[in-house]
């Protein structure tokens, strides 16, 4: 589609749609009344992109992203399974279920037909929460890439107005405005609920930010870009820390040093001029300057800054002493889980005396672990399918025959992406959040789309924004 014959719907529906979810999907928890807009959103994407995708008489759409089609189907159709009313004798022979068969029966409690799901209304949230991804999926198929290339700096637009409602958040306390009625009251959240999921979503700024300058055509553009994209990054730096979130520090400072680097090569056609070796200068001076005046920041906010970050401590051992529960519990439910979603019922039934307090866990802080009890063998099944999915399109995106030097640099930008969600997952759940989950799907997706190569740079040339 030509830039002339796109209409303005069409230009700015991907990043509405995303800006929106990110507006409204902050919440993890069932009960976000968020969800309802969320859900909603996403069948409207749905809808108005499915008439375009139909359109395609050679289905070229269909077999560029039918992996990822294919894998949320399969998620889908296991969630569903999962669903099954099953009769008593089956139910209570499952794996983890006869020993709550038992349970029940003393209690006098009829087991009658009942789904594998220990929580079925939780394992139909899960079912819903696939509309996010498949909705970013279709709408990525049907938009541009000119829109494309606009949209990281949409997306770095928002995040700048996130970071600066979360310092504001820290310095009003209570009285700051928050975008769900259950949060970290006090913290810097932002458009979350979580400080954590905050900080995760302020870390993708440097892999935003590559984006960005790999879409820019003009070298005076790029320098310009860079300079300012490393001294936002500075603004970015203070803001995860004014969150208090210590995964966040270390996933955003790992992102910032890497980003450093990337941006050290990202020469291209400039390479050997005086301009250039200013910029590498200049970059450097920036990362350093940043490592500076985090330090800075941290002595002037003292024992106050020490303090937000010890606020998760008790939340933090709580997670450290689960584990061997989380262990057995895999094991217990092995080999088809507990039913998605079902992790807090299953958690309840096993809590150790020892373990109980007014802590309470609704999630298990480590995604992968929560996967399995959920989801047991064919869950992993899906998470090692999603990773071979990645794997091959990166590979594909990297060596493509029409791909010029820069455009591997769109594809090291969605790499970082999904490696900040992988690490984020090892203590938390972002991607049960349907915004963190759809800009997970988006980075997925534009593997397969390499959306932001004009025509002309397909053709081998270098720019500004390539590697030497």
């Amino acid at each position: 589609m030509s830039r002339s014959r796109e209409s303005l719907f069409d230009r700015w529906f991907l990043a509405v749609f995303l800006i929106a979810i990110l507006l409204f999907g902050g919440s993890a928890r069932v009960d976000s009344v968020g969800l309802v807009f969320v859900r909603a959103l996403a069948v409207l994407a749905i809808a108005v992109s499915l008439p375009h995708w139909w359109a395609d008489a050679e289905r070229s759409l269909y077999r560029r992203n039918r992996p990822l089609l294919l894998l949320l189907a399969a998620a889908a159709a296991w969630m569903f399974i999962q669903l099954v009313p099953l009769p008593p004798g089956v139910w209570s022979a499952l794996p983890g279920h006869g020993e709550l068969a038992t349970k029940m029966a003393a209690a006098g409690i009829e087991i009658g037909w009942r789904p594998l799901a220990l929580s079925p209304g939780r394992a139909i949230h899960s079912l819903l929460d696939l509309l996010v991804p498949l909705a970013v999926v279709l709408v990525i198929g049907r938009t541009s890439d000119s829109s494309l290339r606009q949209l990281p700096l949409r997306l770095l637009a928002f995040l700048a107005v996130a970071a600066m409602l979360g310092v504001l958040q820290m310095l009003a306390g209570e009285g700051a405005p928050y975008f769900h009625r259950i949060t970290n009251v006090g913290a810097a959240v932002g458009f979350f609920a979580n400080r954590n999921h905050h900080a995760v979503f302020l870390a993708l700024y440097w892999p935003l930010l590559l984006w960005y300058i790999h879409g820019r055509n003009d070298r005076a553009g790029t320098h310009a870009s860079t300079l300012l994209g490393v001294l936002g990054g500075v603004g970015i730096m203070l803001a995860i820390m004014a969150a208090g979130s210590r995964a966040g520090l270390a996933i955003g400072g790992a992102s910032f040093l890497a980003t450093s680097v990337f941006l050290y090569r990202m020469r291209g056609a400039a390479a050997g001029t005086e301009s250039a070796a200013w910029l590498v200068r200049l970059t450097l001076l920036g990362t350093i300057a940043a490592t500076l005046l985090g330090g800075v920041a941290m002595l002037v906010f003292g024992a106050g800054f020490m303090d937000r970050l010890d606020q998760g401590e008790v939340v933090s051992d709580l997670r450290f002493a689960v584990l061997p529960v989380l262990n057995q519990l895999i094991w217990h439910y092995a080999p088809f889980g507990s039913g998605f979603g079902s992790f807090e019922a299953a958690y309840k039934i096993a809590e150790p005396v020892e373990l109980l307090s007014l802590q309470y866990l609704n999630h298990a802080h480590n995604d992968y672990l929560e996967l399995l009890i959920d989801g047991g063998l064919p869950a992993l099944g899906l998470l090692v399918g999603w990773v071979l999915i990645v794997l091959r399109a990166a590979r594909a995106a990297w060596g493509h025959e029409r791909s010029a030097a820069s455009d591997r640099v769109g594809v090291v930008a969605m790499l970082m992406m999904l490696a900040i969600f992988a690490a984020a997952s090892l203590v938390d759940y972002p991607l049960r959040t349907p915004a963190l989950a759809a800009l997970a799907a988006l980075a997925t997706a534009l593997l397969y789309r390499r959306p932001d190569i004009p025509r002309e740079r397909r053709k081998g040339q270098r720019t500004a924004a390539g590697f030497r």
